[in-house]
């Protein structure tokens, strides 16, 4: 597994830093800790280079950056005494993407926001199309997990992943994430919950405007039972797999909106690290990016791993 971590030298990237080192990741695991200096490109091609004065400019760019690559690097010392360091210069997004795809990354691990984000924004707008975009998963790291909140001093800034909220629906999106999930490895002692929603009926009947549900109630009520089972049957098999791995497991069945219920779900159950995949049942193969895994990474108050396809 490859792992690229990408640093702004912001505090989200400092957590991110922080989350790379309590994923317990497996010593085969490979490192490159990226920044990418943004080179805006002005009208007609015109950057910054082409004055006379942005060498003296430059250089202190480029030694601020590897002093910040070369600090995380550091940082991770402890669980991987090698690890690659990358400096470039350009458009964040796009320089992260081409990092990951030349590189067959399988996981991008970055803060949710960056140095140039309002600080109103839950996510940033590197992070956004990165998200959107990438062929890996991705994490996305909020500050500090709840469980470092919950379970250190406040002068520590040490990640610590108790807890993991799994949304799957049975689709072979959900499928692959957990079986990434499962790769990673988490710490022995993380709670995983899976969670999956079920479509209210209501919705159901609206978006069927040929079958009238409110005459066929029959209908509606073996509906309900088959779907719950077979809610049932899905979190039940995802529970099995993580228990044979040593884990804890809970799993929960509501109904509504997906996006609501994974997001209401994570303040009930306060998880370091909601995952979802990256599409799931209504997923349209074109959409990079489903609507659920979305509104999810944009909302949630905690870390979020978005899942793709193991490399």
């Amino acid at each position: 597994m490859k792992i690229l971590l990408v640093v702004d030298g912001s505090s989200y990237s400092d957590a991110a830093t922080n989350m790379l080192k309590a994923l317990h990741l497996h010593s085969d695991a490979e490192m490159i800790v990226m920044t990418v200096v943004p080179e805006h490109t002005f009208l007609g091609g015109i950057t910054l280079g082409k004055f006379h004065a942005a060498p003296a400019v430059r250089d202190a760019q480029q030694y601020k950056a590897i002093e910040m690559v070369q600090k995380s690097a550091k940082a991770l010392s402890d669980i991987r005494p090698e690890v690659e360091t990358v400096v470039r210069w350009g458009n964040p997004a796009e320089e992260i993407l081409r990092e990951t795809d030349s590189n067959s990354i399988s996981l991008v691990i970055m803060g949710a926001k960056g140095l140039t984000d309002p600080l109103p924004f839950r996510l940033g707008s590197v992070a956004q199309t990165v998200m959107k975009h990438a062929k890996a998963s991705v994490l996305l790291v909020r500050e500090k997990s709840v469980s470092a909140r919950r379970t250190l001093p406040a002068s520590s800034k040490t990640a610590a992943v108790i807890r993991v909220l799994l949304a799957t629906d049975g689709s072979r999106y959900s499928d692959m994430t957990t079986q990434f999930l499962l790769g990673l490895p988490l710490p022995k002692q993380t709670e995983i919950i899976i969670i999956t929603a079920l479509q209210s009926h209501i919705e159901a009947w609206m978006k069927t405007p040929t079958l009238d549900f409110r005459t066929n109630q029959e209908i509606l009520a073996k509906l309900q039972a088959a779907e719950e089972a077979q809610a049932h049957n899905i979190t039940a098999k995802v529970e099995k797999q993580f228990r044979e791995n040593g884990y804890k497991t809970a799993s929960v069945v509501v109904r509504g909106g997906p996006g609501e219920c994974i997001l209401a779900a994570a303040k009930e159950y306060s998880p370091d690290i909601i995952t979802v995949g990256s599409r799931g049942l209504t997923g349209i193969e074109s959409f990079l990016l489903g609507s659920v895994a979305e509104r999810v990474a944009r909302y949630a108050n905690c870390s979020v791993l978005i899942g793709r396809a193991p490399k």
